[in-house]
């Protein structure tokens, strides 16, 4: 699932081969706050839910019942798991701690390997989080064991060039995008 959304993303951009659409200013924007509701509330909520079963599963005086309510606080644990790889999805948490550890954690959850080439300067809070979004949601297409090159350059217009090289091919392909 997570997939299809990152190809829905990246692939609306796809209109020229090799160029990615970077997504707008209000796309980060709805994508940043979509995240921090599915967060916030339903899985904040679930995680209350999963400890209050807890409890109640320790207070039960009859073994089968609280097998049952374990059994239930497991499904409510992969739900809060399957909410926050949704979240995740969406707008990854770890892009506020900037674009390396945010690329980084989605490589390792794609079991993608990365190599990053970023400039020594800070992209400002616009562009990193449309630049942010766009290599995001390129590296969740891609399928496990691809090796993934990124280079970021650029002020003013940054410019993004993505090297993949999908396992068992020796052809690299080559994506693009300019960020203003």
């Amino acid at each position: 699932m997570t997939t299809e959304i990152a190809r829905r993303f990246t692939g609306l951009g796809r209109l020229l081969p090799g160029w990615l659409r970077a997504p707008g200013r209000s796309t980060v924007k709805y994508r940043y706050e979509l995240e921090r509701e599915l967060h916030d509330g339903p899985a904040a909520g679930l995680s209350a839910l999963t400890l209050q079963l807890g409890l109640i599963s320790a207070t039960a005086g009859d073994p089968q019942l609280a097998a049952r309510i374990d059994a239930l606080r497991d499904t409510v644990c992969l739900l809060v798991e399957r909410m926050r790889l949704l979240g995740a999805t969406i707008h990854p948490p770890a892009l506020a701690a900037g674009l390396e550890p945010a690329w980084m954690s989605v490589a390792e959850h794609g079991d993608l390997r990365l190599r990053l080439d970023l400039p020594g300067h800070d992209l400002g809070a616009q562009v990193s989080g449309r630049t942010g979004l766009l290599v995001a949601d390129h590296l969740r297409t891609l399928e496990p064991g691809t090796a993934v090159q990124v280079r970021v350059r650029g002020k003013r217009l940054v410019r993004v060039h993505i090297t993949e090289q999908r396992p068992g091919t020796a052809q690299q392909q080559h994506f693009y995008a300019v960020l203003g």
